[in-house]
């Protein structure tokens, strides 16, 4: 029964990874050039520091889209 519940709960990270990146992504894509926008941005990273492996490939990974 332990076995069922960690995939389970593995199951529920991966979802939970995936609802994170859809986020960034839609969070990058919706940036602009003003001090709200980037507060906003700036923020939800502070939130969010936990997952900053994630937050920090995502931001290259626009920051790349931009050159």
């Amino acid at each position: 029964m332990a076995a069922g519940s960690e995939a389970a709960s593995g199951q529920g990270a991966r979802s939970s990874t995936a609802a994170l990146e859809a986020s960034l992504d839609r969070r990058f894509q919706a940036v602009s050039n003003t001090m709200e926008s980037i507060q906003g941005l700036s923020s939800w990273c502070i939130e969010n520091k936990k997952h900053y492996g994630l937050v920090v490939r995502y931001w290259m990974k626009w920051l790349k889209k931009c050159e």
